[in-house]
């Protein structure tokens, strides 16, 4: 889907800040909005629907909030950190209470520029933003690449890890880019606010490669010690996720 969908960033986009990063390019993830300014926001992301088309709604940046303890750059009040997630609404179900609930799926990564604060009307925040992906040209498979992952994926205690059975999908798949393999992984692996959010915010491909390369082949180093320590661990049910 994502290969097909671009964002129009001469137009302000609407933010939704979160304490931390949820989803990147190419991944997915349910959200509720409940506050009425993200409810309101929601709602005219819909309203500017085309013909029906959930795709035509608006685009949303998930940015995050710096928290007191976060060293980087800080963009507006309250602070935000300045990488986001550009994504677009792929399914919406409006409940009962008022709230909406919505997947989003990442399209592109991007820097908040300048911030426009709830005016009249509206209660969200608008912001310029300006893409952040340094690849050019169309995706494209990356034979050398895919083949240490799927030798990292085969490892002993790994191929077990049913978290990564979508991982396998996509690469049995023809037409799926390397890259929306590796921030599939990226999105499985990342561990902690700051990782997370570094890895949103590297604008290099291949940078975001070697890390997600990296955390795979420490996760099978792990296991494998950790089912060498506990045998018995293989044999009793235990799902390794």
């Amino acid at each position: 889907m994502t290969s097909a969908v671009r964002v129009d960033f001469s137009r302000p986009i609407a933010l939704f800040p979160l304490p931390s990063v949820v989803v990147y390019p190419h991944t997915a993830e349910w959200m509720v909005a409940f506050e009425p300014r993200y409810r309101q926001l929601i709602e005219d992301c819909l309203r500017a629907r085309t013909d029906g088309d959930i795709l035509s709604a608006a685009p949303i940046a998930m940015c995050t909030y710096a928290s007191r303890q976060w060293e980087g750059e800080k963009i507006g009040e309250p602070a935000l950190r300045p990488a986001a997630c550009v994504v677009k609404i792929v399914d919406h179900r409006a409940l009962a209470d008022g709230r909406h609930q919505v997947l989003v799926h990442g399209v592109s990564r991007a820097n908040i520029e300048t911030i426009a604060e709830p005016d009249g009307r509206r209660l969200y925040r608008l912001a310029r933003l300006q893409p952040l992906d340094c690849r050019r040209g169309a995706a494209r498979r990356l034979p050398a690449l895919e083949g240490a992952i799927t030798q990292l994926l085969s490892a002993r205690e790994l191929k077990r890890m049913q978290r990564l059975d979508q991982i396998r999908n996509l690469m049995g798949q023809e037409g799926v880019p390397t890259e929306v393999i590796v921030e599939q992984l990226l999105f499985v692996l990342s561990h902690g606010d700051r990782m997370r959010y570094d890895m949103l915010a590297e604008p290099n491909a291949r940078a975001r490669a070697r890390v997600a390369l990296s955390e795979l082949a420490h996760l099978a180093h792990l296991l494998d010690r950790a089912c060498e320590s506990s045998p018995l661990s293989t044999t009793r049910g235990v799902i390794l996720n």
